[in-house]
């Protein structure tokens, strides 16, 4: 069944050309083209009645309808003029004319050509053309165009990260999305003057590829080199398989670097990138990535890079012959998350470095290759109404390098090993106590529990196959006395282990190493705690006649009891659980923070409702964007939507007053140590870290018995638009120095970002069995000058330089200059890392949009920082 439709009843009005008749639309099904509509009448009293009339089923053919200025039919041809638009599809086409066949759908147009939309999201321009609608085939002369450029309203955009545009003598329509272009090129660069194209004789677009055979590359209208064979990927991940663009370096350390990568798009979800390079004075060195994308967040990478080393001659101590000493070595890094549902979910991250000195002595990131940890850990997790069960495994390595006398690092043997082999946790996230509120206020409770086996092995020291159970559960109850908030808490908690361990106080085994024993060991401990938050204290202040500052300050006191620990000394470290102690101790933290408000009204600015909860298409699926929480101001209130409405005195306007924003921050904090030997678990002239100590800071500070802890400062201050500011330092009292002094100082304006970064570190240390000082202090100054996706020129300089031991690390400048769609780098880069690495490297790149970059510029290696680390500056 189908509804009828309902035609004007009144007869067309008789005009004196019939057959030249103008109109702004004719709809054409069928080959005879329908009467005109009349004009409205002037009195809208005069309403025109509509009559039912059955509709005729519609003739076979292609239903196409137009606009034009001037229209004349005659027989089955339309010939349309002036300003012509014709839909067909979702196609659109226009010209000066058109000459339409009903009988045979076929389409002559003339003057500026120009077809938009299609499978492909085409634009085409053209001096004239042939369409023959039933068929899909059509044939375009003098033709400029591209694929994968969609209108939006009255802009253009691309539909694919890499458009594909292309010019031809003729352009052939052989199907649906099927083209072939007869004496053409094909380009990603603006036309009519592109910086490069491939310009051959005939380019076939199919099935989202194209394809042509013994091309020519042109760059900047200058023939470079012949191509017997190109395909291009236009579909929406523009991807192909291939080989990559080859580059090349010279280094003081590798020698002449030449060598490829091998590109491979598996499918839509997963695609694999190997290659290797040959290093003139080193050997082989084998590189890969992999990259799996599966539906919702599933995703696993896994990147390898190895080096076959034929050996670096140096002498050694004690010798007087050149030694060959191998540097070679592999680190393979895996990462990935998979999830059953809403509730179960399986991530994990697990790296292997066979050796140290290779990622010191060949790792292009600074902050990697001066980092001698290596952590792995995987874990299967069920969440469900705040009952979490999860299985872990965990992996922990710590390298350090067997030095000569000289000081040159010649081999790396692992100085620490914990092993989680495996974990099984159950957590209970705090939820209120079934029919439990006491004053009215509900009890809260949680739960934290695991049993595994652990493994710890160090130079001298190996603790196998420890099983340990720990039970802890806990209860809080967070009372409301006006302005005022106390947050009580108490805590049992129970701990098993199967061995043990013996502390050497005197320094006989080996500078101090604890002896392993298999003595089983218990450990139980009461705990409670208070934290009292007293009522904020406000003022506000007037800046000028727009502007008010408002001054909080918000103290917190807390006190915190544990006892029952009396083996302390005697417990196996594995991770945070084995360093807990007995503890009497009170803080206090006071924050202050400055808001800034400008009271002068402005028209509100309201998002339109399809933005809410935006759709972030991925390669794989639609990831909905998740939900922003509330944007409060300092008294609480909501303003993330809209703030004091206020009406002007036409009273309709809506205007209203700009929220404030967090000015500077500036929190203080200091802990007192009512016990000063942890229950007798410090150990004199030695470095301990308990948890306790963690909690305020993570310089360890302890090596003997105080009541005082260091001074924690933690500034931040944004008052200047575009200057940030971040200085973080802790000061020891009884030590009289900082124990670190961290200050970030970043301030932009215009492409242009100049910052510093100074990080100060005075840590407890041990030197065999006495306590010692490890001290650093580094000063890495920065300018950036644009972006490297900007156009125009762009200049990044970087260094980091250690006061220690008066020696710069390493120093970096890199200049970028894009055109259109291509692009030229160089740059210089220097490593100075001891006496293994002295290291001077040249930088340089050339970038063809849609092709790739040659050179040995990469994100590991440019001076430039991360994109989204670059978006943060600015």
């Amino acid at each position: 069944m189908q509804s009828q439709l309902l035609t004007n009843a009144l007869p067309a009005p008789v005009t004196p050309s019939s057959a030249a008749a103008e109109g702004p639309q004719q709809t054409s099904s069928q080959p005879a083209p329908a009467a005109e509509s009349p004009s409205l009448p002037d009195d809208p009293s005069q309403q025109i009645l509509p009559l039912a009339r059955t509709e005729p089923p519609p003739p076979t053919g292609v239903p196409v309808h137009w606009e034009a200025l001037q229209q004349t039919h005659i027989g089955d041809v339309s010939t349309l003029t002036g300003e012509v638009v014709l839909y067909y599809k979702n196609y659109v086409l226009h010209a000066d004319k058109i000459v339409y066949h009903h009988s045979t759908s076929t389409v002559e147009a003339e003057g500026h050509l120009q077809l938009l939309g299609g499978p492909n999201d085409a634009v085409f321009t053209a001096s004239h053309g042939e369409m023959q609608l039933q068929d899909n085939t059509a044939t375009f002369y003098d033709v400029t165009g591209s694929f994968g450029v969609r209108r939006m309203g009255k802009t253009m955009i691309y539909s694919t990260p890499d458009p594909f545009l292309f010019t031809g003598r003729v352009l052939l329509q052989t199907g649906e999305g099927a083209y072939r272009i007869v004496d053409g090129s094909m380009t990603a660069c603006r036309l009519p003057k592109p910086d490069w194209q491939m310009i051959s004789r005939s380019i076939d677009v199919v099935n989202q590829k194209a394809t042509t055979h013994n091309s020519f590359f042109e760059f900047w209208k200058v023939p470079l080199f012949y191509l017997p064979f190109v395909q291009r990927n236009l579909d929406e991940t523009g991807r192909e398989s291939g080989f990559l663009l080859p580059g090349g370096e010279n280094s003081s350390v590798k020698g002449l670097v030449l060598g490829d990568e091998v590109y491979w798009a598996i499918n839509r979800s997963m695609d694999l990138t190997v290659g290797a390079q040959y290093w003139s004075k080193r050997g082989y060195a084998p590189s890969g990535d992999f990259r799996y994308r599966g539906a919702g967040l599933d995703a696993v990478t896994v990147r390898w890079n190895a080096l076959l080393d034929r050996g670096i001659e140096e002498v050694l101590a004690g010798a007087t012959t050149p030694t060959l000493v191998n540097q070679g070595g592999a680190d393979i890094l895996a990462y990935g998350r998979k999830y059953f549902g809403p509730e179960n979910r399986l991530a994990g991250s697990v790296e292997y470095l066979s050796s140290y000195i290779y990622r010191l002595a060949f790792d292009e990131n600074l902050a990697q290759a001066t980092s001698s940890e290596v952590q792995s850990d995987a874990a299967f997790t069920h969440a469900h109404n705040g009952f979490v069960p999860s299985v872990t495994l965990e992996r922990f390595q710590s390298f350090a390098g067997t030095s000569s006398t000289n000081g040159a690092p010649v081999v790396s043997v692992p100085e620490a090993r914990i092993l989680h082999l495996p974990s099984v946790r159950f957590d209970v996230v705090d939820q209120p106590l079934p029919v439990v509120a006491i004053a009215g206020s509900p009890v809260y409770w949680g739960l934290g529990t695991s049993i595994g086996d652990l493994d710890r092995a160090e130079p001298h020291f190996h603790a196998r196959d420890v099983g340990r159970l720990d039970v802890y559960p806990h209860i809080e109850w967070p009372i409301h006395l006006g302005d005022w908030r106390f947050l009580p808490q108490f805590a049992l908690r129970a701990t098993e282990y199967s061995g043990s361990q013996i502390p050497d106080l005197t320094g006989a085994n080996f500078n101090g190493v604890p002896y392993v024993q298999h003595n089983a060991l218990s450990r139980t401990d009461l705990e409670a705690s208070v934290d009292i938050r007293p009522p904020a204290l406000e003022r506000d202040f007037t800046l000028g006649s727009h502007r008010e500052l408002r001054h909080v300050i918000e103290p917190e006191i807390f006190y915190r009891y544990v006892t029952g620990i009396h083996n302390e000394q005697d417990t196996l470290q594995f991770d945070m659980t084995d360093i807990a102690t007995n503890t009497n101790e009170a803080g206090y933290s006071l924050t202050q923070r400055f808001y800034l408000r400008n009271t002068t009204a402005k028209p509100c600015e309201t998002e339109p409702e399809s933005s809410q909860n935006p759709q972030i298409p991925d390669s794989a699926n639609s990831i909905p964007a998740k939900e922003d929480a509330p944007n409060l101001d300092p008294l609480g209130r909501d303003v993330s939507v809209a703030q004091t409405l206020t009406q002007n005195a036409a009273g309709s306007t809506q205007s209203c007053t700009p929220p404030a924003r967090e000015w500077a921050s500036w929190q203080v904090e200091q802990k007192f140590f009512i016990d000063p030997t942890f229950g007798g678990a410090l150990i004199p002239n030695r470095r301990n870290v308990f948890d306790a100590t963690l909690d305020l800071t993570g310089v360890a500070f302890l090596t003997s018995p105080r009541n005082v802890a260091p001074l924690i400062s933690r500034l931040r201050f944004d008052a200047i638009p575009n200057l940030r500011v971040e200085w973080d330092f802790d000061y020891d009292p009884k030590a009289g120095r900082m124990g670190a002094n961290n200050l970030f100082a970043g301030y932009s304006w215009g492409r242009t970002t100049v910052g510093l970064g100074h990080a100060l570190l005075n840590a407890a240390d041990e030197s065999g069995s006495s306590a010692s000082v490890i001290q650093s202090k580094i000063v890495q100054p920065f300018v950036y000058f644009g972006k490297p996706s900007q156009v125009g020129l762009s200049v990044a300089m970087n260094a980091s330089y250690d006061f220690t031991h008066d020696t710069l690390q390493y120093g970096g400048v890199e200049a970028v200059y894009n055109w259109n769609c291509c692009g030229l780098e160089a740059g210089y880069r220097r490593f100075e890392l001891g006496s293994l690495r002295d290291e001077g490297e040249l930088l340089w790149g050339f970038t063809l949009s849609s092709i790739g970059t040659a050179g040995n510029i990469h994100h590991s290696t440019s001076v430039f920082p991360t994109p989204a680390a670059l978006n943060l500056m600015y």
